[in-house]
């Protein structure tokens, strides 16, 4: 099942900008350097609550080492998309599965790796998934089919041995949204929702998720606007899918469960089930 709601904005200073400039392209050329230059930089990594980070080293994403993760599936690409793969590939989102931010806001795969990266995924995440018991992971990134300066999504997928490691993380990854305001002190003005229960789906039994909503700023470029970055964690077995979709902008308002986020973590539940 496919979950399309995609909320609608409540607030015109959030549609102005985040939706409308961002759909047709009337924004600044400039503003996606401003924009990627003032991404939150991951701080040096603490100890986690639940789990001991491993030693070994994280494998750089962007890694020019020829010989390094020969296999097919680790190198980036942007098809097949999750509809046409299997196995852990098989658990990413589709583009199409992906909510916009409105009705008329579309993704399109950007990239997909079967390695977390040089940083941990999630803005408020610590350490990479394979330091709290991962042994496969798989990242997609998406952009959107238009213009729209500061919107980034992604998807990782987190397989472990077993249940009970996989529980152990999920916990270790709620607590770190907990402590995320370490991550973004650097900023002038920062604000971490609190964590939020996202229902299921009719084929999915029970509460399957969270999600929240990280606002920090100023964005560069226009000190009234910040960063709107919704964070979605969801848990099937042995599986963890966490999320992040990203815009700028003045407000994110919309109906309690009509957020984007909470579509996106359903749609990744029934991938996982």
């Amino acid at each position: 099942m496919l979950v399309r709601r995609r909320g609608r904005v409540l607030a015109s200073s959030f549609a102005a900008l985040a939706l409308t400039v961002a759909v047709t392209g009337c924004a600044n050329q400039n503003v996606d350097d401003d924009v990627a230059a003032a991404l939150p930089a991951q701080q040096g990594a603490s100890k986690s609550p639940e789990i001991e980070p491993s030693e070994s080293p994280r494998v750089d994403s962007e890694s020019p080492d020829p010989e390094a993760n020969e296999s097919p599936d680790t190198e980036d690409s942007t098809e097949p998309e999750a509809a046409q793969e299997h196995g852990i590939r098989g658990k990413l989102l589709t583009a199409e599965e992906v909510p916009g931010f409105n009705e008329e806001f579309s993704w399109a795969v950007k990239s997909t790796r079967m390695r977390e990266g040089q940083s941990p995924f999630g803005t408020c995440h610590k350490f990479a998934m394979t330091s709290i018991g991962a042994w496969k992971v798989v990242v997609r990134t998406y952009e959107p089919m238009a213009d729209s300066p500061g919107a980034t999504a992604s998807h990782l997928v987190a397989e472990f041995a077993d249940e009970m490691t996989a529980k152990r993380a999920f916990e270790v990854l709620k607590s770190w949204a907990g402590q995320c305001d370490e991550e973004l002190n650097g900023y002038e003005r920062s604000d971490v929702g609190t964590l939020k229960p996202v229902p299921a789906p009719a084929e999915v039994d029970g509460e399957i998720g969270q999600w929240y909503l990280l606002t920090y700023g100023p964005a560069q470029g226009d000190p009234g606007f910040s960063f709107l970055d919704a964070q979605g964690l969801t848990r099937v077995g042995s599986t963890i899918s966490a999320l992040e979709m990203r815009l700028v902008g003045q407000d994110y308002n919309y109906s309690s469960g009509e957020e984007p986020m909470v579509a996106a973590v359903q749609n990744a539940a029934v991938r996982l089930g």
